[in-house]
Parts: C-alpha cells; structure tokens; sequence
C-alpha cells in the first residue's frame, strides 16, 4: 500500500493517510464510528505500524 499525502491544516505541514483495501474493511467489519489507537515501532530501518481498535462503551 502507498500513503496518501495531503497538505494539513496549518502552513508547511503534511498529513498522510493509508489507504485500506475494501475487501479488508468489510472482512473486519470496520465502520466510520470506529476508534483507533496507534503504536509505532522503528527496528532495523522498518516501521511497524500497530492499529488497535477501540470498542466505544
């Protein structure tokens, strides 16, 4: 997957977002009202990104 980049709200700034594929979004049954929390780890030159979903109570 590539990152997509857009320009954040202020001056200079970028925001990226990744892109999920449609068969991975149904297959985990993730909606718009979902809330994740991320954890990013750096090992070796590689990037983990881990995304734990919140359950909302």
């Amino acid at each position: 997957m590539k990152p997509r980049v857009q320009r954040g709200g202020k001056p200079g700034q970028k925001s990226f977002y990744l892109n999920i594929p449609a068969d991975i979004v149904r297959s985990l049954n993730i909606s718009e009202e979902d809330e994740f929390i991320l954890n990013v780890e750096t090992k070796d030159g590689e990037i983990t990104l881990c995304y734990k979903r919140v359950k909302k109570q």
